[in-house]
C-alpha cells in the first residue's frame, strides 16, 4: 500500500462510497490506518449513508483504530444521515470499549436519535456494562463526584 500511495495513488479514492481508510477501520487494521493518515488521507471523509472511518471503528468494535482516529482529530459527535452518532451505534451494539473511549474524549452522552439517547438504546439492547458506563459518565460529568457530609 505504501509504494502505491508513494507513486500517486489517491489517499482518498472511493470504492462504493468509502475510502481506503473507512474499510481499513472497519477491519481493524490499525497500522494500515495510520499510513493512510499520515499520507493525508481525510480523518472525516464519509461514506453514502454519512458514516465516517470513527463511526464504522466503533460499530465494529476496534478501538485502537477509534483511538487512533480521535487522535488525529476525528469529529466524536458527527452524526450519519440518520441522526447516529460513534457513540450511539456503539451503544447500540454493545461495544462498551469504543463508548468508554468516546466519553472519554468528550462526546455528547445525551444526544439523542429520534427520541432515544445512547443510555436509552444501551437499556433497550440490554447491553449492562454501556449502561453502567453511561450513568457513571453522566453523574461524573453532570453533578460533580459525590462529597462526604460529616
Amino acid at each position: 500500500m505504501s509504494q502505491l500511495l508513494d507513486d500517486g495513488a489517491e489517499v482518498d479514492a472511493k470504492k462504493d462510497g468509502a475510502t481506503p481508510l473507512f474499510v481499513a477501520c472497519e477491519k481493524g487494521h490499525v497500522d494500515l490506518a495510520r499510513l493512510l493518515l499520515d499520507k493525508g488521507a481525510d480523518v472525516n471523509q464519509a461514506n453514502k449513508k454519512g458514516r465516517t472511518p470513527l463511526f464504522i471503528a466503533c460499530q465494529n468494535g476496534h478501538v485502537d483504530a477509534a483511538r487512533l482516529l480521535s487522535d488525529k482529530g476525528a469529529e466524536v459527535d458527527r452524526a450519519d444521515k440518520n441522526g447516529q452518532t460513534p457513540l450511539y451505534i456503539a451503544c447500540a451494539v454493545g461495544q462498551v470499549d469504543a463508548a468508554r473511549l468516546l466519553v472519554d474524549k468528550g462526546a455528547e452522552v445525551d444526544r439523542a436519535v429520534q427520541g432515544a439517547t445512547p443510555l436509552m438504546v444501551a437499556c433497550q439492547q440490554g447491553h449492562v456494562d454501556v449502561v453502567r458506563l453511561l450513568r457513571s459518565s453522566h453523574f461524573t460529568l453532570r453533578q460533580g463526584p459525590a462529597t462526604s457530609r460529616r
